[in-house]
């Protein structure tokens, strides 16, 4: 999300000089800067202190407007700073007419609210049909979980030192690789194991990633040099019979959707499909029927949306947009499911990120249901408040015939309701009048769940539910729950599916 701030700064830099003009008022200059970018985001999503003391002052620095007290050097890790002034996200001169600045300042600070109102905390029952079962990994306190999934023989985990372990469902741990930098992204088929390293877990400018082929030798590099890649998908997209893969390049202010097609010869041609920060889920399906693989991916740094990029007959991709969110929704995940079972894919979405300039607790931040009218267009049909919440898994976990969820959130409301940072919501009515019972389990707190994944990870027959816990996270939190992620020995929570039907 913090690119939402050099979106304004391009945008600002475009209308500078009609800025100035007395004939542009101050609600059309404001929302003309923002549209040229993203959606317009209403001084009302923000307290009226997070814009005067956080966003402007750093939206000003993306304009080369100078706030008193504000370095923009001290928000950035190090050595960032000099990435970002060398690619021009901070300029030394100012961009935008000085009075125009303080015409958008004033504006939004004469709209924003004093505070946000805060969701009702929502109540949560004891989650029934699952056992918890907390797995150790390692020896040292606090988790760095940064991946799980699973392969042929059991669930697969990779954490922020670069390690990748099974564990099988009898519980035996194996060490399958050992590298340096944090593992985020792993797929296994019967023809190839890939291999993510994003480069940097924390927002960077620095192209450092890698993709690797696990071998018998061990990890061979297929393709470095990633801009902070989180996520791949092996296809043969094209029909070629050669698969392609497409790769989630997060990136921070840049970033992109990238595809590798095979070259012949054992290497790959690189080729951007979209060029855009924060791509962070890609999905292949056939959303158009038309007999050729389309790809759905969310991107969700400023210009927050999930967009269709529609395959052609040439194997070139159409983009088109499905949704877009205002630049401060937090999105974070998305599922491409048919989940009203009329035939065609409808979108589950959280949103929730709270890792940037505004960390408040936001009513708008949650999970919504998108439904598809069988043409790609979606209309929202569902919101459950969430603060947030950022993975979500829709399975039919009790096999009962419609799909329910489970929603982790990386950044819960910690001081009202810290056991929403894991919520099983069981689907009770199908159809127009949603509803859903919501649980949690007790050992919710043992960790700052990152990571949320399903699958049959005791091959018992049914889906069960992964949490992987990441505890090293500048966002504050109670002490007492600090302390208790830095002491706990919790690295995945994996919630056992109890379906007897299904043993």
């Amino acid at each position: 999300m913090r690119s939402i701030f050099f979106l304004l700064l391009a945008g600002l830099a475009l209308i500078a000089l009609k800025a100035c003009s007395p004939k542009m008022g101050d609600e059309a200059l404001v929302k003309e800067t923002c549209s040229s970018c993203h959606r317009f985001v209403a001084p009302a999503l923000l307290p009226r202190s997070i814009w005067e003391k956080r966003v402007l002052p750093e939206m000003g620095a993306r304009l080369g407007m100078l706030t008193f007290g504000y370095d923009p050097a001290r928000q950035l890790p190090p050595g960032e700073y000099e990435l970002a002034l060398a690619h021009g996200f901070y300029p030394q001169a100012p961009t935008l007419d000085p009075e125009a600045w303080e015409r958008v300042r004033q504006y939004i600070l004469t709209r924003a609210p004093d505070t946000l109102p805060l969701p009702r905390p929502l109540h949560l029952d004891s989650l029934s049909g699952f056992v918890a079962r907390p797995l150790t990994l390692d020896d040292q306190d606090g988790s760095l979980i940064t991946y799980i999934g699973q392969d042929a023989s059991g669930l697969i985990v990779g954490d922020g030192y670069g390690q990748l372990t099974r564990v099988s469902p009898a519980g035996a741990v194996d060490t399958l690789v050992n590298l340096q930098l944090p593992l985020v992204h792993f797929t296994s088929t019967g023809e190839d194991s890939l291999l993510l390293e994003i480069g940097n877990i924390y927002p960077t400018e620095a192209s450092n990633g890698k993709l690797y082929r696990l071998t018998s030798a061990g990890p061979a590099v297929l393709y470095d040099s990633l801009h902070r890649p989180v996520y791949h998908m092996a296809a043969d997209l094209d029909g070629d019979g050669a698969r392609e893969i497409v790769i989630c390049e997060y990136g921070n202010f840049s970033g992109a959707l990238s595809l590798l097609d095979p070259d012949g010869s054992g290497g790959f041609t690189y080729r951007r499909l979209l060029g855009a920060a924060g791509c962070t889920r890609v999905v292949a399906a056939d959303l158009n029927r038309d007999g050729l693989a389309d790809l759905v991916v969310l991107h969700a740094q400023g210009d927050e949306g999930i967009d269709a990029l529609y395959q052609q007959p040439d194997g070139s991709f159409l983009r088109e947009p499905l949704l877009q969110f205002p630049a401060v929704w937090g999105t974070s995940w998305f599922e491409l499911v048919d989940f009203d079972g009329d035939g065609d894919q409808d979108l589950i979405t959280v949103h929730g990120d709270n890792a940037d300039y505004s960390n408040v607790i936001k009513p708008y931040h949650g999970l919504r249901i998108y439904t598809n009218d069988g043409n790609d267009d979606f209309s929202e049909t569902y919101f459950q408040p969430l603060p947030g919440a950022t993975r979500v898994v829709a399975r039919d976990f009790d096999r009962d015939g419609d799909f329910d969820l489970a929603v982790a959130s990386n950044f819960a409301d910690f001081d009202r309701q810290p056991q929403a940072a894991f919520v099983y919501l069981e689907q009770l009515t199908p159809g127009p009048g949603l509803s859903f019972h919501a649980s949690t389990v007790p050992q919710a707190l043992d960790g700052r769940w990152l990571i949320l994944e399903a699958a049959d990870y005791d091959q018992d027959g049914d889906d069960d539910i992964a949490l992987g816990s990441f505890t090293l996270n500048p966002a504050p939190v109670p002490n007492t729950l600090a302390r208790r992620w830095r002491e706990s020995r919790t690295d995945v929570l994996l919630l056992e599916n109890l379906l007897p039907e299904a043993r």
